[in-house]
């Protein structure tokens, strides 16, 4: 049985493909008569992605410098962020904080969970937000408007993994280096998103300084 012609494709996925593969127009309009005739929703999301992931590399050279210094503040956060917790190999470098979020493990279930949660995200968070506000004057787009714009995708974005993280913990420390990868992932798609958010459109993300 297909659909009926007025049957619209996922619009999250029309968006991505908008956003993530612009140049790719005709595919689009192929995707969607296709989809009118009657394709599933799994096989139009599936044609999105490889799109845009055919299309990466293209972004890549793009907007490498950008590319750049989101991995540079995603490492600088997840570095800070380890060395603040104590192990065998060394002491935390940051006593005081380390405190603050050891408060949460004398709070009971489940608001001790909420508690190191929201600490977590405010850590990241401030890192992330101090990438955001460089990036926009590098760019001279540093306005409190596009800053408000930012943070609720910010925030967003790091309780979803922080809640996230916690359930796959015993999964990530057996995958070592590829683990750090993975808990490096969230503050970079963090900065990306706000940066997107505050600016626009993703094609502006970084712009040449101009008189």
């Amino acid at each position: 049985m297909t659909k009926p012609e007025s049957v619209e494709p996922p619009k999250l996925a029309k968006w991505l493909l908008e956003r993530l593969s612009p140049q790719n127009e005709p595919l689009a309009g192929d995707l969607i008569e296709a989809f009118g005739r009657g394709r599933s929703y799994g096989w139009y999301w599936r044609q999105v992605f490889v799109a845009i992931l055919i299309a990466l590399p293209e972004h890549v050279r793009k907007h490498l410098t950008l590319f750049l210094y989101t991995a540079t503040c995603s490492a600088v956060t997840s570095i800070a962020w380890y060395f603040m917790f104590p192990n065998a190999a060394h002491g935390s470098a940051f006593p005081r904080i380390f405190a603050v979020y050891a408060r949460g493990y004398g709070i009971d279930w489940p608001w001790s969970f909420v508690y190191q949660i929201a600490f977590v995200t405010a850590f990241e968070a401030a890192t992330v937000w101090a990438a955001v506000i460089t990036c926009l004057a590098i760019s001279h787009q540093l306005r409190l408007r596009n800053l408000l714009q930012a943070f609720p995708v910010v925030v967003v974005v790091l309780v979803i993994s922080n809640v996230a993280l916690p359930l796959f913990s015993g999964l990530l420390s057996n995958l070592q280096w590829f683990g750090w990868v993975i808990v490096s992932t969230p503050p970079a798609i963090a900065f990306i998103l706000g940066n997107w958010k505050a600016k626009g459109s993703p094609g502006s993300l970084i712009k040449a300084k101009s008189v």
